[in-house]
């Protein structure tokens, strides 16, 4: 039997309109106040610090995550107009919000934390803010202040010129030192040159970790700044490169890590400025960030250890909140460029036959070289780890490739069709395969053809890891005498193989074939860290060439040469790696020739969240005439969507950390590929549960037409063979079928060796190394390994398996979503009228910060009056065939007949929108069957009277009447109901309120059981975030913060010297005794502030005073630009004039006369 008759079969018989438990639900209305994912991830950003009243609007559309927009910063009195000249603020050099960026730092910089180092500040700005004139600003004002000497570590060489730029734009002219090989090289007999003695030492992050002689860079750094009592600026940009440290594991953590630590602590009095739109990617490479005051003496945690483990178990909502509470307090700024009129597309190539046979071709070859190795180990005794570990990294890396490969003709139609239609191409992807290459030995001018990057790869693999030679044994099988010589099998075998590698069909290099399509070197500019390729020669013959000389300097500057002709427009094709994606700009400017619009594709997704940022950023800039169309390019092999998957994940983390909402790290919405998460950990196992067990069932929600909808006809017959043609298909039949499919699956499932071969209750499964263990619960559920796996199948089989994992993680969703169990975000409360009950109440103070946890109290109406109901229907129907309209139940509920109002969801003919008059739209579709079959159509005029009626009664009132069981607390059903929402210092209070919840959870609601934030929206405009949370809990959360607050008391000064608690509640608040302990010793740890430094005046003049060269001795003194330099420092041109002439022309005494006529000299 077809197919496509089969399943037809199988779809009629699965019709059967099935119980919605949504229906009950939703009749009675839902056990709490509903809530949406807030639809809009951003909002337009307008500076909310109020002593900002100078500068002009920055030229850009800046939005900022709607969950930190409803924050405000906290007040400043910092007198930054004193040292940064008004000629610099009126001209534009610094817009409002760069101006506020800069006064938010210089004023966290004044404030100690209670272990007595200097209060830091985050600035998570994104492209197309300036992050780097904010860095100038702040670098500006210290040096106006005294503080003449500053370093700036970043990831490139390069960027010294654009920090530099950063500097000059704003008129500065602070010497900028080129890293420390600069510093070698002014270094005389009798010390450093004069001038180098202060300034901006601009280095590099992999200069800090390098040595010079016997001294480390590191040393020589804190030697320049003064050592200890330096308090000037200490500037990491691009701090995401400080990530990976692992406390107690300090071997295992990254060299710039654990350098960048060991700075700060060694500069206690540095002001440290974390600069990076993905500062923290996950939670565990926040390590370096111990400036910010989130851990540590007077905090809640003791160190980075128990602030990670607490971050672990506390979700997504925690980090929202942290996020907005560090803004809340002036630790942290995330302003980016809007993604509005960007446009997003997700552009997935469908793969031919020609493609399909390679696959699986590639893939067969795969599997029995996997065989091959089995036998090779047993036959020489070889450890099997030394081979499997390199065999399934190998295989990963050549699938991904071969995945990249397969785009390529779609990209280059797509390249080809923007370049037609006008439009500049930016392709961005991470590696180049350049490694394959350089293994071949290439010489330059080498006639070589394209080489296929893939096939090296294999033979390296082969070549270097096929064991042929005995290994010594306790096996009996391999004798003493046998060590060391070659079995013959085994070296046959490895010919073998490599012959069948040199033959089969595979790709050449796709970086190469992608540039050569697009019209070779000089129509593509290549922005990589590759130094050779291969490309045609003036005769059309494919040859190896340099695109830089080894062991030179030419490297550095070739990628800036490549970004030019690109912006100049000499070439229109731009392809940009990850090694070259830092400080590149590649956006439509409207200072550039090139002002085409960009098509920017993405062909390789980024391992990390890092990196998938500043590949977008790269072609979105601030003054640009266009914005970019990004295109995520993807196949439709189901073993790709690991990559999608894990930079999903990551993004959605990046924008809790340092966006304050997960969905705001890019704008882009990848949702659907994020695979890797609790839900799909537990829909993994239960699939895999149900396959090795070959159960006559599918996980419940998971429809076997729909599964098999993506199956190939030959694993479609296989489990379709014995359905009849027509009719209905019997419990039996269906039974039958999916145990094929589970036997069928099970196939798939050894081959990929993800150590589930075996019913997990019967026998211990083998691992990835061959061993026989008994696998834990979370290797069960490693989404990771199965999708990497994934790409070892078949293109048929790969969609059969990963629809079947896609189908049980969506069933889950649905399930945890009804449960009030799933949180995508920020969430808004919904309703038709939100208002305020009361003023907020004061229920907790926070004795080290003395910020308040806020209770507000919000009254929800989330009804819908008939004249609303009526309007919904006339917008919605679309004409006379439109099934929309009122409906009314067929059995009365609650002792009444329920009425709703049912309107065709537009593009599903068979889907509804309800909304009920007292729980107003429902989040849940119903299907038509079930709506016939529960609910019967009646006019407007039976539907009005119901309905009032429904509406008027469920005011005040639960559905279950005057006679509910549950007393006056019941929502169910309630119209009008009331909302705790808790906002102010929630992250300080998060364990009492989450041991509180904990403690109760069997006597809540499901929904009520996890914490979540909450956007509320009022009715007159206003609005509010924090944390939805029962009202009847505060007490006795009240009382757990009382404990907490007494235990500490009880353990005086010497918990202080110590270092705070982790947190939480032990013991009752008792004695006045213990409250005057508790008050000691928040005086003890209270954070102290610096009083702000005078303006120097011999340093500010210095700062806008340009070198001298042997050119000025011969200009005149009383030019236009000498005129200039003194307006620059905030004085009319009259004054400047009048000063100038006053002084005989000098500069410098001009300045210093004019300041000293306005109170300004400080000596």
């Amino acid at each position: 039997m077809r197919k496509s008759t089969a399943l037809e079969t199988l779809k009629k018989t699965l019709a059967v309109p099935q119980s919605n438990p949504e229906d009950e639900r939703g009749v009675g209305g839902d056990e709490s106040v509903s809530e949406a994912v807030s639809k809009n991830v951003f909002a337009s950003y307008k500076p909310s610090c109020s002593a900002i009243d100078r500068g002009i609007i920055h030229p850009g559309d800046i939005a900022e995550a709607t969950s930190l927009s409803a924050i405000k910063l906290p007040e400043t009195t910092y007198p930054l107009w004193d040292s940064i000249p008004a000629g610099v603020i009126d001209s534009g050099k610094l817009s409002q919000l760069q101006l506020e960026g800069i006064i938010c730092a210089c004023t966290k910089h004044l404030q100690f934390l209670p272990n007595g180092e200097r209060a830091g500040f985050f600035l998570g700005d994104g492209a197309g803010v300036g992050k780097g004139r904010q860095i100038a600003g702040v670098i500006l004002d210290n040096y106006a202040r005294g503080r003449r000497r500053a370093v700036w570590l970043s990831t490139s060489s390069d960027l010294h010129h654009d920090a530099q730029r950063d500097l000059r734009a704003l008129g500065c002219h602070i010497a900028v030192i080129n890293n420390c090989q600069e510093l070698d090289r002014e270094t005389r007999v009798v010390g450093l040159a004069k001038d180098k003695q202060e300034g901006v030492l601009f280095m590099t992050y992999s200069t800090l970790i390098s040595q010079h002689k016997k001294q480390t860079r590191l040393q020589q750094v804190l030697d320049w700044v003064g050592g200890a009592s330096f308090d000037g600026c200490l500037v990491f940009d691009e701090s995401h490169k400080s990530k990976n440290f692992t406390p107690g594991k300090e071997a295992q953590s990254t060299k710039v890590a654990t350098a960048v630590l060991e700075l700060q602590e060694k500069l206690p009095r540095a002001r440290v400025l974390y600069c990076s739109a993905t500062g923290v990617s996950e939670v565990g490479n926040m390590a370096y960030m111990g400036r910010l005051g989130l851990w540590g003496l007077g905090t809640s945690f003791t160190d980075f250890s128990a602030f990670l483990d607490s971050m672990k178990s506390r979700g997504v909502s925690f980090l929202e909140m942290l996020a907005m509470e560090m803004k809340s307090e002036g630790y942290y700024l995330a302003r980016s460029l809007s993604f509005r009129d960007a446009e997003f597309t997700e552009l997935e190539c469908k793969l031919t036959a020609q493609q399909i046979s390679m696959y699986d071709g590639a893939v067969l070859l795969w599997q029995d070289l996997r065989t091959a190795l089995v036998t090779a180990l047993e036959l020489t005794g070889s450890k099997s780890r030394e081979v499997w570990k390199p065999y399934w990294s190998a295989q990963q890396r050549f699938f991904k490739l071969l995945c990249i490969s397969i785009k390529v003709p779609t990209v280059v139609r797509e390249a080809r069709a923007a370049l037609q239609a006008g439009h500049a191409v930016v392709v961005g992807l991470q590696s180049t395969g350049e490694a394959a290459a350089d293994a071949l030995g290439l010489e330059p001018g080498q006639a070589c053809g394209f080489v296929s990057t893939t096939r090296e790869m294999l033979s390296r693999f082969v070549t270097s890891h096929f064991p042929t030679q005995y290994e010594p044994s306790t096996d009996a099988v391999v004798k003493p005498d046998m060590v060391g010589k070659s079995h013959p099998v085994c070296l046959a075998a490895k010919q073998a193989l490599l012959e069948r590698v040199a033959a089969a069909d595979l790709p050449p290099n796709f970086l190469d074939e992608l540039i050569d399509e697009l019209g070779g070197p000089n129509a593509c500019a290549e922005m990589t860290g590759r130094r050779g390729r291969v490309a045609r020669n003036k005769s059309g013959k494919a040859v190896f060439q340099l695109r830089a000389k080894p062991d030179s300097s030419e490297m550095d500057s070739l990628n800036v040469k490549e970004t030019a002709s690109f912006m100049q427009g000499t070439k229109l094709v731009a392809i940009v790696s990850d090694a070259a994606s830092t400080g590149i700009s590649l956006h439509a400017s409207a200072e550039a020739a090139n002002q085409r619009r960009r098509v920017h594709m993405t062909i390789e997704l980024p391992w990390s969240a890092d990196r998938a940022i500043q590949q977008l950023g790269r072609s979105h800039r601030s003054n640009q005439v266009s914005a970019p169309m990004y295109k995520l390019v993807l196949t439709s092999l189901g073993g790709e969507k690991r990559f999608a998957s894990a930079v999903a994940r990551r993004l959605q983390s990046l924008g809790a950390l340092t966006r304050g909402d997960r969905r705001a790290a890019s704008g882009i919405d990848l949702s659907d590929s994020n695979l890797d998460n609790p839900l799909g950990a537990k829909s993994l196992r239960r699939m895999y549960d149900l396959i090795v067990q070959e159960a006559p069932r599918l996980p419940t929600g998971v429809n076997l037409a729909t599964l098999l909808e993506a199956s190939g006809e030959s694993d479609s017959t296989t489990v379709l063979q014995m359905l009849p043609g027509e009719g209905r298909v019997s419990e039996a039949d269906l039974a039958a079928a999916v145990q094929r499919l589970h036997g069928l699956l099970r196939e798939s499932v050894s081959v990929m060796a993800v150590g589930v071969t075996l019913p997990r209750g019967d026998t211990a499964a083998p691992d990835d190394n061959g061993s026989s263990t008994r696998l834990a619960l979370k290797e069960l559920g490693d989404v990771r390994r199965f999708l990497n796996r994934l790409l070892g199948m078949p293109v048929a089989r790969q969609a059969l398996l990963f629809n079947y994992f896609f189908l049980t993680l969506t069933a889950e969703i649905q399930s945890a979503k009804s449960e009030g169990r799933y949180f995508e975000g920020v969430s808004d409360l919904s309703g038709s009228n939100i208002t305020m009950a009361g003023e907020p109440q004061v229920l907790w103070v926070d004795a080290l910060s003395h910020r308040p946890t806020l209770r507000h109290s919000v009254t929800v109406d989330r009804g819908m009056p008939f004249e609303v109901a009526q309007r919904r229907l006339a917008h919605q129907r679309t004409g006379p065939s439109d099934a929309s309209g009122f409906r009314r139940s067929r059995r009365p509920m609650f002792g009444r007949d329920m009425v709703l109002l049912a309107t065709q969801k537009p593009g599903s003919p068979g889907l509804f929108d309800i909304a009920r008059p007292n729980t107003g739209a429902s989040f849940f579709d119903m299907e038509a069957d079930e709506l016939s079959s529960k609910y019967s159509r009646i006019s407007e005029e039976q539907a009005q009277e119901l309905w009032t009626e429904l509406y008027n009664v469920s005011g005040a009132a639960c559905m279950h009447g005057v006679n509910c069981q549950l007393g006056p607390d019941c929502q169910v059903g309630r119209r009008k109901t009331s909302v705790t929402v808790l906002a102010g210092s929630v992250v300080r209070v998060w364990g009492a309120l989450e041991a509180t919840l904990s403690r109760n959870e069997h006597s809540l609601s499901k929904s009520d059981r996890t914490m979540r934030s909450l956007h509320v929206t009022f009715a007159d405009g206003s609005a509010l975030i924090g944390i939805r949370y029962p009202a009847k809990l505060l007490a006795e959360v009240v009382a757990t913060l009382g404990a907490a607050k007494a235990l500490l008391a009880d353990r005086g000064q010497a918990q202080g010297e110590g270092g705070a608690p982790k947190g939480g509640a032990l013991a009752p608040h008792s004695t006045s005794q213990a409250a005057k302990q508790a008050a000691a010793m928040s005086a003890n740890l209270q954070k102290h502030t610096d009083p702000v430094s005078p303006v120097h005046a011999p340093s500010l003049q210095k700062a806008f005073r340009a070198p001298r060269t042997v050119l000025d001795f011969f200009r005149p003194t009383a030019k236009q630009a000498t005129i200039g330099e003194v307006i620059c420092m905030g004085f009319s041109r009259e004054q400047a004039v009048s000063a100038l002439r006053a002084t005989g022309g000098d500069v410098q005494r001009a300045i210093n006369w004019l300041l000293e006529q306005a109170g300004q000299s400080v000596g």
